[in-house]
């Protein structure tokens, strides 16, 4: 059980860190070489669809048609994920502040080894499972 995970890009270092997991809310955060961004996800619907996408990829290693894809109940995060015939996946991640137009958006994408799945899947599982644990 994780009080914080982190998924880190193959590609440049960028981060995407899932942390304070408290009732219905988390912290999503988006570090990279020349920006920084976080927000508050509002985790209504059961934390586990999130594990179960992370999971569903992992398991699905060897690859996929199209995109896998996975949005928080309010839409401030979000992701999207394809894999080429080499095993990289480019995972999108879009942070957003709120959903009027003046409010800001963060998108990145982080390239995953298919090979660190498995591992990437069952650090969100012990992030998910942190909150029901304490």
């Amino acid at each position: 059980m994780d009080k914080s995970t982190v998924i880190k890009s193959d590609h440049d270092g960028t981060t995407l860190e899932l942390s304070d997991r408290d009732g219905d809310h988390y912290r999503v955060a988006l570090n990279g070489p020349n920006f920084h961004g976080v927000c508050s996800v509002y985790a209504y619907e059961p934390a586990s669809h999130l594990s179960a996408y992370f999971r569903d990829m992992a398991t699905s290693w060897r690859g996929w048609q199209g995109k896998k894809e996975w949005a928080s109940l309010e839409g401030e995060f979000a992701l999207s994920a394809t894999i080429d015939s080499t095993g990289h996946i480019s995972l999108s991640v879009r942070l957003r502040s709120g959903s009027y137009p003046y409010d800001w958006t963060l998108s990145v994408v982080l390239l995953l080894e298919a090979g660190s799945l498995d591992q990437v899947a069952r650090k969100v599982e012990r992030f998910i499972e942190y909150d029901h644990a304490a």
